[in-house]
């Protein structure tokens, strides 16, 4: 029996190639994400803890309390930054998954077509060779009788 050969074999290792690819770019984006969220859990922490007038119960003088209000302004401000290119990374981590399930259902479609295509090529096969072989007991029972004929 021959082996089944798909036509359309390129294009399903391109799709897979695809998928594969975009695979990769959505866990870059998900990376990204996941770094900004803790950059953001890490920022607000800093914040919080640089809210106190006093450290350890020790009073700050007037200069420590501006270089403190500098540095959480500082803070605030790389925090809404923080929170706008995480709102970025999340709308391009859609787009990414979006972009992803569509490869994989296209991929998909062709693998479906590939196995149905298969069923059908090995079940014509065993039918041809089925035919054969009845083919060839035909002729054995035809010339069985015909050498019993001769006796």
């Amino acid at each position: 029996m021959r082996r089944f050969n798909f036509r359309l074999e390129p294009f399903l290792r391109i799709r897979a190639f695809k998928e594969k690819n975009l695979e990769l770019e959505l866990a870059r984006v998900v990376g990204t994400c996941v770094a900004l969220q803790g950059h953001l859990q890490d920022v607000t922490k800093e914040i919080h803890e640089n809210t106190a007038c006093s450290t350890g119960g020790i009073l700050l003088d007037l200069s420590d309390l501006q270089a403190r209000n500098a540095y959480r302004k500082w803070l605030e401000k790389d925090l809404q930054t923080t929170k706008e290119r995480l709102a970025r990374a999340e709308m391009e981590r859609k787009k990414k998954h979006q972009e992803y399930l569509s490869a994989g259902r296209d991929r998909k479609v062709l693998e479906k077509l590939k196995e149905r295509k298969a069923e059908e090529y090995y079940d014509a096969q065993w039918r041809e060779e089925f035919k054969r072989i009845d083919e060839v007991v035909d002729r054995l029972v035809q010339q069985g009788k015909a050498e019993e004929g001769r006796e």
